[in-house]
């Protein structure tokens, strides 16, 4: 394992004292730690309500919208011409509280937060509604919730290579430009900006930020840090997930339709928890590719006090790894190939963590094709402490790119799954079985021809 320190931390000491001081305004001065995630995302024995999410492009913008139920192992599913729209601008990131009685919202793209309550069906009534933008100086930052008391909104403020010459002194060509001796490239080392938000009222905190710098792996590759995303609370530790980009000396190239990068191992951004200090970038060459992930959880936190962390592998390459960090660093005994235990080529964009050791990972059928917008995608039930992955016998023809939430209760793991163009069903896996048809038909979900659904939560 490798590790690169960061060239500061000056600036982010404050970062826990936010978050305490938050959360005690916010509860009028109870006396609140802030322990990590709490209960495991999504989950709760005495779940009041499931919120089904759609996401649509009726009209070429991304909307989401929702219901909530209170039983979802029966009847039917519709959002013909029902459902309540969440506010978005590109799109609506949501999450519930662990009951699921309310509902929180990302504007991504308009800047602004909301809290409703979930009343059942198509009322969401508004709670809560801030704006973020000034705040975080852009209106695309990205937010996670760390417990049922307090979310993280983050921005990386990174960029491409860019070309610097160096001139000689006022050499003109005699058409006004100057001739260069020298031409180089530079990277500005990349500004993670966090801010904190209590939940009850949607409290701000101060915006605290952190230097990302170059570190000599990506000097080799000619890779920068694009993302910064997915943070996760474990003991005395803060994991923050990084996405890389490339650039091409040669030839540069910024934004879409980029060479994408060589990734030659995987690295997470870690802070020392509770005193948010010695920030560093930790590395191993077990795998290689990204740890921010996309829109689905990337990283979960057992009863051990351990993180597993699904490494997203870059297009032509196909060995999907959960590694497993412990005390600041990657535990390098512990493997974990989903490819190998499956059979087939895989990538995956992130996983669901259902309680001892177990988890369900959608996942891309890459023998097959090698684009996330294929409907190619399965599910698999994985057994980190076991050693085992297990396919599930769903149907085929699932696109499952932007899934993103599923909720775990009493031993039972929800996810609403339709095939591309077709009625599905919201599928109630037992987590106690490892056989391939260890689940049940909820309720049916009729599919929409532009939409598709993107979680329970």
């Amino acid at each position: 394992m490798t590790f690169y320190p960061l060239k500061s931390s000056r600036r982010i000491f404050t970062l826990l004292s936010v978050l305490v001081m938050l959360v005690a305004t916010a509860c009028e001065e109870e006396e609140i730690k802030i322990d990590g995630p709490g209960d495991k995302p999504g989950t709760s024995q005495d779940r009041e309500y499931f919120t089904l999410a759609l996401s649509a492009s009726p009209t070429g913008e991304t909307k989401v919208y929702t219901q909530a139920l209170t039983d979802v192992s029966q009847g039917t599913v519709s959002y013909s011409g029902v459902g309540y729209e969440m506010p978005s601008t590109r799109t609506a990131r949501i999450f519930a509280s662990a009951d699921g009685t309310t509902l929180y919202n990302l504007d991504y793209g308009g800047g602004r937060i909301y809290k409703f309550s979930v009343a059942g069906g198509e009322s969401y009534p508004l709670q809560y509604e801030k704006n973020v933008e000034f705040a975080m100086g852009t209106a695309y930052p990205r937010w996670t919730k760390a417990n049922e008391e307090t979310a993280s909104i983050h921005y990386a403020d990174g960029s491409a290579a860019t070309r610097v010459y160096a001139y000689t002194d006022s050499t003109d060509t005699g058409n006004g430009t100057y001739v260069y001796t020298d031409s180089t490239f530079v990277r500005s080392d990349v500004t993670l900006r966090v801010m904190a938000v209590g939940l009850d009222e949607l409290t701000f905190g101060s915006i605290e930020e952190m230097v990302v710098p170059v570190t000599p792996t990506d000097l080799e590759s000619n890779n920068y840090v694009s993302r910064v995303d997915a943070p996760v609370i474990a003991g005395d530790h803060i994991y923050y997930g990084m996405a890389k980009s490339a650039y091409d000396p040669a030839d540069p190239c910024t934004g879409r339709g980029c060479p994408g990068p060589v990734y030659t191992n995987t690295e997470t951004l870690v802070l020392d928890y509770p005193s948010l200090t010695n920030p560093r970038v930790i590395g191993t060459e077990m795998a290689a590719g990204a740890t921010n992930g996309y829109r689905t959880p990337v990283a979960h936190v057992d009863e051990q006090g351990d993180v597993y962390q699904i490494i997203t592998v870059p297009d032509n390459t196909y060995d999907t790894h959960i590694l497993r960090l412990r005390d600041g660093g990657y535990d390098e005994s512990f493997q974990f190939n989903l490819s190998a235990l499956v059979g087939e080529n895989t990538r995956s964009l992130g996983w669901f963590y259902a309680g001892n050791g177990i988890g369900y990972v959608p996942y891309l059928r890459t023998d097959e094709t090698d684009s996330n917008a294929d409907a190619n995608w399965s599910v698999a039930r994985v057994d980190l402490y076991n050693g085992t992955a297990t396919k599930m016998n769903l149907p085929e023809n699932l696109w499952l790119q932007q899934y993103q939430s599923a909720v775990v209760r009493d031993d039972q793991l929800y996810m609403a799954i339709t095939p591309t163009g077709e009625n599905g069903h919201v599928y109630i896996f037992d987590v106690t079985s490892d056989s391939p048809d260890a689940f049940t038909l909820g309720a049916s979900l009729e599919n929409l021809a532009e939409g598709t659904y993107i979680g329970i939560y």
